[in-house]
């Protein structure tokens, strides 16, 4: 199982949950393997080329499979033409998390201090036109903010540098110990409706940004040609796996949400995804390098 995510990243966390379970429902070893680079085009890619057999799979997440094929970021393989999907397994949003130490106190300071301070309030994600980035941006634009991005290779070294000082801010799932600790604050969530894990802070609509809403979904994928009976086997364990209570277990603190949908609704979500994001690109004069 190809996961196009470094190690300790929430899709990374969630992909070696699943595998752990997948190979007990089908009886044979699933080896976890994090190909990394271009924000996990380069793994995607690499199981869009896998020999058709049923025994590489790909960890897919939206911005592999919906987000980069919308904005142009250079994709190599056609997410809908390339792959099998399999079913859906996890959903989530993000939360818009400061350094304890920077001088505002909630989100309505934040961008506040960021329109008396032009481009200085800074930003980290997880590489140039990847999730974060594009969550981020959309919401500078929306709230009338200009602020400055700072990319990492991956979410933890993103985290890292916001704990650090280097970064103010950054939008991410994988932050409960930290705010918990106090190390970070947490100023908004980007759901439709509040995180359970902070169930006291409120969400960016909440706040007065009408109409922003950013999550991420998690979806298996075998390469296009898996031989039917393969493909339907599959089918089969991935939606016990993804409804196995304890699978979800292992990933709530991260603030993924288990969602299972079938092949033909992650077909027709990858699609509806797809058009959503060029939408709200060209409307929001996003650009993302």
């Amino acid at each position: 199982m190809v996961v196009p995510a470094s190690a300790g990243s929430s899709a990374d966390t969630a992909a070696r949950a699943f595998a752990q379970k997948l190979a007990e429902t089908v009886g044979k070893p699933v080896v976890v393997e994090n190909k990394v680079g271009a924000g996990g085009r380069i793994g995607a890619a690499e199981v869009a080329r896998a020999t058709p057999d049923g025994y590489t799979l790909l960890y897919g997440t939206s911005i592999t499979q919906a987000l980069y094929p919308a904005i142009g970021q250079n994709v190599s393989y056609d997410p809908l033409k390339d792959f099998e999907a399999l079913g859906q397994t996890f959903w989530f949003a993000t939360a818009v998390v400061c350094n304890a130490q920077v001088p505002f106190n909630d989100f309505k300071s934040m961008v506040a201090y960021a329109k008396s301070k032009p481009g200085q309030l800074t930003f980290a994600n997880s590489g140039n036109g990847g999730g974060n980035h594009f969550s981020t941006e959309l919401l500078a634009t929306m709230a009338g903010i200009k602020i400055h991005h700072v990319p990492f290779r991956g979410n933890a070294p993103g985290i890292q540098a916001v704990l650090g000082r280097v970064v103010d801010c950054t939008l991410q799932t994988e932050i409960k110990p930290f705010v918990e600790s106090g190390q970070l604050r947490a100023f908004a969530t980007t759901g439709k409706e509040r995180d359970p894990r902070f169930s006291n802070v409120p969400t960016v609509e909440e706040l007065g940004i009408a109409g922003y809403v950013s999550t991420w979904w998690h979806a298996v994928y075998a390469p296009a040609g898996t031989p039917p009976a393969v493909r339907r086997k599959l089918e089969s364990a991935v939606k016990l796996v993804a409804q196995d209570p304890a699978v979800a277990a292992r990933t709530a603190d991260i603030g993924l949400r288990p969602q299972y949908l079938p092949p033909d609704q992650v077909t027709q979500r990858t699609q509806a995804d797809i058009a959503t994001f060029k939408r709200i690109a060209a409307e929001s004069r996003i650009e993302l390098e």
